[in-house]
């Protein structure tokens, strides 16, 4: 009965505004990417993040999703003319500098409560910023304008947090999921992180599983191309022993 009374609904919209009033979601054209130069661009199936939808990065603890995040946010403020960060209190702009980042482009909102940060948000998209990276979640009410408006200005949206509610989560149109593996040192110093990147929802391409990323922390001032080099094959440490997997430096 429900899918009956749909079917008319649907005949009723198009036969008063016409047949391309209303697409299947199916027919849809896939967002167009922003390649970020990271290995992440190959796990979401496009060749880069998805203008215009929201993108995010998962993980508990000292996962390297923050820091992934952040080269993404430099590179970002080399190519749009505004980058911009919804911060819930505690981003620290210093953390940006090994990165390159062009501090001109870039504009951090603190917003210590969530509806500050929902109505920014969406404000910001609406009008039209390249690059949106979250540090918190959002208010249930503001995620609808908040896909709207980036979806009609083509905004790159990145929020990075460690659990998100389920509101966030059926938003989102590409999650990954980050979880340390293993830290890497080299003479007798830490330099990184050895991390699975593993695809757990995405909405713009088929899944395309996993991947072992290696994350370098940044030493001194360093251009954005230092920050993605070339993916080699390691071997598989679990019970896939026998099949090799791609990590990269990031």
């Amino acid at each position: 009965m429900q899918g009956q009374k749909l079917e008319l609904a649907i005949d009723s919209i198009r036969l008063r505004y016409g047949s391309q009033a209303l697409t299947r979601a199916g027919e849809l054209p896939p967002p167009q990417p922003w390649a970020s130069g990271t290995p992440i661009d190959s796990l979401t199936g496009i060749g880069g993040l998805p203008r215009g939808r929201l993108t995010l990065f998962t993980g508990t603890g000292t996962c390297g999703k923050l820091t992934l995040a952040l080269a993404l946010l430099a590179k970002a403020s080399q190519e749009f003319a505004h980058a911009i960060v919804i911060d819930g209190g505690g981003f620290d702009l210093s953390a940006l500098l090994p990165f390159s980042c062009e501090l001109g482009a870039l504009t951090v909102v603190r917003a210590p409560a969530p509806e500050i940060a929902g109505e920014a948000a969406a404000s910001l998209v609406r009008a039209g910023a390249g690059f949106l990276l979250l540090l918190r979640d959002l208010p249930e009410h503001w995620l609808g304008p908040l896909e709207s408006g980036a979806s009609r200005s083509g905004t790159v949206v990145v929020g990075v947090v460690e659990a998100p509610d389920r509101a966030l989560a059926h938003a989102s149109s590409f999650s990954l999921g980050f979880s340390r593996q293993g830290w890497v040192w080299e003479r007798g110093q830490l330099v990184g992180l050895r991390v699975s990147a593993r695809c757990v929802k995405n909405r713009v391409a088929p899944p395309l599983g996993w991947s072992e990323l290696e994350i370098r922390y940044p030493l001194g001032t360093q251009t954005p191309a230092d920050f993605a080099t070339g993916i080699t094959e390691v071997p598989l440490r679990f019970e896939e022993e026998t099949l090799p997997r791609k990590s990269a430096a990031v």
